[in-house]
């Protein structure tokens, strides 16, 4: 879930690069930014129920932890980067 929400992410801010004057682009990423956060935020509400109920996958489920939430800093980012674009 995380790879694939940096990957859209990613491919939104390159199309941002190739198509400057697209206000298309810049809405179609606020909704997906706004998306992403609910979906992510109910994954980590899954995980955070796996770690409590599945004591010996506790390793793995906070693997996925961290590169769920290593997307906030990267969402934060692209973030700067789009407004100081605009």
């Amino acid at each position: 879930m995380a790879i694939v929400s940096f990957g859209i992410g990613t491919l939104l801010l390159l199309l941002h690069f190739i198509f400057k004057n697209s206000d298309i682009i810049v809405t179609v990423g606020i909704y997906y930014v706004l998306i992403s956060f609910l979906i992510n935020g109910l994954m980590l509400l899954k995980l955070i129920i796996d770690w409590i109920t599945e004591p010996l996958n506790r390793p793995q489920i906070e693997r996925q932890a961290l590169i769920l939430f290593a997307n906030v800093p990267i969402t934060f980012v692209y973030f700067l980067i789009v407004i100081y674009t605009l």
